[in-house]
């Protein structure tokens, strides 16, 4: 293991600044699983093709920028806020340090009283869990953003506002704001410690809508999908639906992964199995296609309309729970037992015959399932299996998404 993975490791069995997984309400957690979805795409969008996110693991999301040989690690908190702003109070739990520059209408210097609260609460907030996540990385270049669909309101020095700017870093706050976090940064901090940059922490408004992000999502996919590989741009719901089912398990791991296997088991997901996810959309057309022919040779042949709507209908809920990682529970042994059938038997025409035969045996094994269920999952193994095993007869995409 690299030094700088054990250090990732490390830090998700540091209990001082680790999360551990299944405490969020549940709206909260599909806002997180939502916003990592699309931070995936716009990494795509700029060229990055190496990551590993991890969730729940330190903080909600880190990213690390390979799963292998990682250089830099991002620490994201990932809040959803339903009304109004965050203000300093609540990133921080500080009091509001006095304006020195504030002055009454006369020009004299204002006096303001301030309830001084302890410089050691900074440890319980938002922005001091950042800090200290990061100050653990020596082996790795370390940043942090706090990220929310509700801006932040704090004024920035030079003007402007971190509630409708871009991502900001702390270190463009007021002046008199970073003097006193940088107190009670240095007052967290162990003997010897460097003193905490300002410019690693940031903050962030995402336009990740809070209500229905998923539909939000869908239309990020969407836009991506249509640059990338217009063919599948109508697949985007599928993508995320997909997408969503992968990285539920990962968001409500509460066990401490002891080594670098079960850290990313239990808490990554990689830049391969986004690949491999779009990947999967290359494979729906080819299917799409050849069940459209094979069905309309079968509706030639002697099966009836209502038949053919019926075995397509099946067709599109086997994929559907194939794609979301779901099954029935006689679902696997019907796949092996069509692929058994499918092995010994050479596909012949009239395709009729072949199907009902192939049906027949079966029904034998799984005499309470459907035939018009059996048909569907035969034609979809029979497809798969006749473009696993020969040429295909059409040409297969060549705009590769991934």
């Amino acid at each position: 293991m690299s030094a700088a993975l054990n250090e990732v490791l490390q830090a998700i069995n540091n209990p001082g600044i680790s999360e551990s997984g299944g405490g969020h309400a549940t709206k909260g957690l599909e806002y997180q699983k939502n916003w990592a979805i699309a931070k995936m795409i716009a990494l795509r969008e700029d060229g990055v093709t190496d990551f590993l996110f991890l969730f729940e693991a330190v903080q909600d999301v880190t990213i690390l920028d390979s799963p292998k040989k990682p250089t830099k690690i991002e620490v994201y908190q990932v809040k959803k806020l339903d009304r109004n702003e965050w203000t300093w109070g609540a990133l921080t739990l500080l009091h509001k340090p006095a304006d020195p520059t504030a002055v009454t209408k006369t020009g004299k210097p204002k006096k303001t009283t301030v309830k001084v609260k302890p410089l050691e609460v900074l440890a319980d907030s938002p922005i001091g869990k950042l800090f200290a996540a990061i100050a653990v990385f020596n082996k790795l270049e370390a940043s942090a953003t706090f990220v929310s669909n509700a801006g932040c309101n704090l004024d920035l020095e030079g003007g402007g506002n971190a509630a409708t700017s871009l991502p900001v870093e702390l270190s463009r706050l007021l002046p008199h704001y970073r003097t006193l976090l940088e107190a009670s940064l240095g007052k967290l901090q162990a003997v010897g410690q460097p003193a905490a940059n300002l410019s690693k922490v940031r903050l962030e408004k995402s336009e990740l809508a809070v209500e229905d992000p998923q539909r939000h999502t869908i239309g990020i996919a969407a836009e991506f999908l249509e640059r990338r590989s217009p063919k599948h741009a109508g697949q985007a719901s599928s993508l995320v639906t997909s997408l969503l089912a992968k990285l539920g398990p990962l968001c409500a791991k509460t066990a401490k992964a002891q080594t670098l296997e079960k850290m990313a088991s239990r808490h990554g997901f990689s830049s391969d199995e986004f690949n491999g996810a779009l990947g999967d959309l290359e494979q729906i057309p080819d299917v799409d296609f050849f069940l459209g022919h094979w069905l309309n040779q079968l509706s030639s042949e002697s099966f009836d309309f209502m038949e053919i709507t019926r075995i397509r209908i099946e067709c599109v809920a086997i994929q559907r729970r194939a794609l979301m990682g779901q099954t029935l529970p006689d679902e696997p042994g019907i796949r092996s037992s069509c692929d058994n059938w499918l092995q010994a038997n050479e596909m012949k025409y009239p395709l009729t015959s072949f199907v009902e035969s192939g049906v027949q045996n079966l029904r034998a094994d799984f005499p309470r399932i459907k035939d018009t269920e059996l048909r569907a999952h035969l034609l979809l193994r029979a497809i798969h299996d006749t473009r696993t095993r020969t040429s295909s007869p059409v040409e297969k995409p060549s705009d590769e998404i991934v």
